[in-house]
C-alpha cells in the first residue's frame, strides 16, 4: 500500500476504536527542542527551553480526531533523486576502523549540496561508527548485506543537552540521531532478496560492554565476564552536570516531523532500541527489533509524547517492553510545566515475542486515542511474563483514556529462565502505583477511563490479570469483551477501584467476579 493510503488511514482507524468523547482543557506542543552539543570541542551553549505554561494535576484538552490530508501531511516524504554512497566519503567496511566521521560527511555533503533531498547509501559491508546525526530532507539508506555496528568506546560518541523522562541532562546521543527535522527517512533491504544470504539490513548497537557496566542483567550472565572484565559501571563521569544515563540508545528522533523507520533490523541497543520523542507523523514498518531476552531496559518500540504514530508489520524480540508508550511534562524553574501527550498511535500486525505490550511508565503528559490490533504477544512454546500492563503513578500524572486493544493472540504466560525463573506473572496488569506504591510526596492521580480489550485469547497464564484503580481514581468506561483463556492456575482476577456502573465484561472467560473497593462518580 502507498504511505499516503497507509498514513492517512491512521485518524480514521483510531477514531474508529476510539469513539468516545474527549473532554475539555489545553495543552502545548513544544515548538524547540535542545540543540545538539559537542562537549568534547567544548561547544556547550545556553539550552533552548520549550514553551511552557502551568496546569493542574488533571487538566485535559480537546482534540477531537480527524481524518488526515494525507498529500498535504505527507508532501515531500518520499525523497528521490542524488544519492551519496558513504564509501564516497572514506567509509571502510571491516567493521574496526571508527567511520563516524567519513558518515557524518556523507549526509553533510548530500544535505548542503542537495538541500531539496538526498539519499545517503550504506552498501553492503560492515561498518564501525559513533553517533550519527540525521538531517532534514534525508533518505540514510542501507542496502542488502550493510550493517553500521556501534563502538563501544564512549568518545566515539557525541554529547548533547537531551530530554528523558521530563528531565534535561546530558547524554551519549544514539548510534542514530536526530532532532529538529522534518522529512528523515531511515531504510533498508530487508526483504527485498529472500534467497540471497547475508541480505539483512542491520543497525547494530553492540550493547554487551555497555549492558554490564550498567548492570542490567537480573541474572548473571558469564559474557560479562569477557566483555566487562574489570567491573567497570558507566560512563557518567565523562558526561556534565546534569548526568544522563551513561548510555547510547540506538535510534532516537526528537522534535521532527514527517519520520519513516522501514525495512531494516535494528538489534542490541546499549538502551532503549526505537525511542520517538515529541514527534509528528511518524511511520515505522516491516521493521525487526531485537536484544537478548536476558537483558533488561532494551525496551522495543518507544512512542514518546508523539502524535500521529503508525507501527505496523513489524516483529520485536527484546528482553524488556516491547512497544511501551510514553509522554512527559516537561518543567520550568518557575514552576510552571508543559504537558507533551502521546496520542493518535495505531499499532498493527506486530510479532511481540518476548515481552509484553504497555502504556507507561512516564504518563506525565497523558497517552491518548491509541489503537494496538491483529497482532500477537509471546510464543507457541516458551512464556512471556506479562501481555499487556499499563503502568501509571502519582507523580504529576496525565490522564490515560480512549485505547483499544482488539483482535490478539497470546501465547503461555508464566515464568521465564532467562530473566524471571520464579512467581506467579499475570496476562494483564493494570495499575496505576508504578511499582506497586506511591511516592512519598505525591503530586496527582492519573485519570483512567474509555478502556477496551476485546477479541483476545491467551493460551495460558498462571493467573488471568490484575486490574487496579485508585480509591480516589478508579476505572471508567473499562470494557473485557470475548476475552478468553485456554488455561489458567488456581489464582483468579483480581480487581479493585473500577466503577462498577461502567464496567462491562462479556464473554471473559474465566469471570472477572466482584471486584473491591469504592468508586467516585465519573468526574
Amino acid at each position: 500500500m502507498a504511505r499516503q493510503s497507509v498514513i492517512g488511514a491512521v485518524a480514521i482507524v483510531v477514531a474508529a476504536a476510539c469513539s468516545s468523547a474527549l473532554v475539555g482543557g489545553s495543552s502545548v506542543r513544544a515548538e524547540s527542542s535542545i540543540a545538539e552539543r559537542d562537549v568534547t570541542s567544548g561547544g556547550l551553549d545556553t539550552p533552548v527551553t520549550p514553551p511552557r505554561h502551568a496546569h493542574g494535576a488533571r487538566s485535559l484538552w480537546r482534540h477531537p480526531v480527524s481524518v488526515m490530508d494525507a498529500e498535504t501531511r505527507w508532501a515531500g516524504l518520499a525523497i528521490d533523486g542524488p544519492t551519496v554512497s558513504i564509501a564516497e566519503t572514506g567509509a571502510v567496511a571491516d567493521n574496526r576502523t571508527v567511520n563516524t566521521a567519513a558518515i557524518q560527511r556523507a549526509v553533510t555533503q548530500c544535505t548542503n549540496q542537495f538541500p531539496g533531498g538526498c539519499t545517503v547509501v550504506v552498501p553492503a559491508g560492515a561498518y564501525k561508527t559513533g553517533s550519527i546525526s540525521l538531517a532534514s530532507n534525508l533518505r540514510f539508506h542501507l542496502a542488502a548485506g550493510a550493517g553500521l555496528y556501534g563502538s563501544s568506546d564512549p568518545n566515539d560518541y557525541r554529547v548533547s543537552y537531551q530530554w528523558f523522562g521530563g528531565h534535561p541532562a546530558y547524554n551519549y546521543n544514539a548510534l542514530l540521531f536526530g532532532h529538529n527535522l522534518t522529512n528523515v527517512l531511515v531504510t533498508g533491504s530487508n526483504g527485498n532478496d529472500p534467497s540471497s544470504a547475508g541480505n539483512a539490513s542491520i543497525v547494530d548497537g553492540v550493547g554487551w560492554p555497555w549492558w554490564c557496566q550498567a548492570r542490567c542483567t537480573p541474572l548473571h550472565q558469564p559474557w560479562c565476564d569477557a566483555f566487562n572484565p574489570t567491573n567497570a559501571t558507566l560512563p557518567k563521569d565523562q558526561l556534565p552536570k546534569p548526568q544522563g544515563q551513561g548510555r547510547p540508545r540506538l535510534i532516537n528522533i526528537f522534535n521532527s516531523t514527517h519520520v519513516t523507520l522501514a525495512g531494516f533490523t535494528a538489534q542490541n541497543s546499549p538502551q532503549w532500541t526505537v525511542h520517538m520523542q515529541n514527534s509528528q507523523d511518524v511511520l515505522i514498518a516491516n521493521m525487526t527489533v531485537l536484544s537478548p531476552r536476558a537483558v533488561g531496559n532494551t525496551d522495543g518500540v518507544d512512542p514518546e509524547s508523539s502524535e500521529d504514530v503508525l507501527v505496523t508489520d513489524t516483529h520485536i524480540d527484546v528482553g524488556d517492553d516491547g512497544v511501551s508508550i510514553k509522554s512527559y511534562n516537561i518543567s520550568g524553574a518557575d514552576g510552571g510545566t508543559v504537558m507533551i501527550p502521546c496520542r493518535r498511535i495505531a499499532m498493527r500486525r506486530l510479532v511481540i515475542r518476548s515481552r509484553n505490550w504497555c502504556i507507561g511508565s512516564g504518563t506525565f503528559g497523558g497517552v491518548s486515542e491509541v489503537l494496538f490490533e491483529d497482532s500477537v504477544v509471546g510464543d507457541s512454546d516458551v512464556p512471556v511474563p506479562w501481555a499487556f500492563k499499563f503502568k501509571s503513578h502519582q507523580w504529576f500524572p496525565g490522564p490515560i483514556e480512549n485505547i483499544t486493544v482488539r483482535r490478539i493472540r497470546v501465547g503461555p504466560v508464566g515464568p521465564t529462565p532467562w530473566m524471571y525463573p520464579k512467581g506467579e506473572f499475570k496476562a494483564f496488569e493494570l495499575g496505576l502505583t508504578y511499582s506497586g506504591k506511591a511516592p512519598s510526596n505525591p503530586s496527582g492521580i492519573p485519570l483512567v477511563r474509555n478502556i477496551t480489550f476485546e477479541d483476545i485469547h491467551i493460551t495460558s497464564a498462571d493467573s488471568p490479570g490484575s486490574i487496579t484503580g485508585l480509591k480516589g481514581s478508579c476505572f471508567e468506561h473499562l470494557t473485557l469483551r470475548n476475552v478468553t483463556f485456554g488455561s489458567t492456575g488456581s489464582a483468579k482476577w483480581g480487581c479493585s477501584d473500577i466503577q462498577a456502573s461502567t464496567f462491562v465484561t462479556d464473554g471473559v472467560v474465566p469471570a472477572v467476579g466482584e471486584c473491591q473497593g469504592a468508586c467516585s462518580p465519573s468526574r
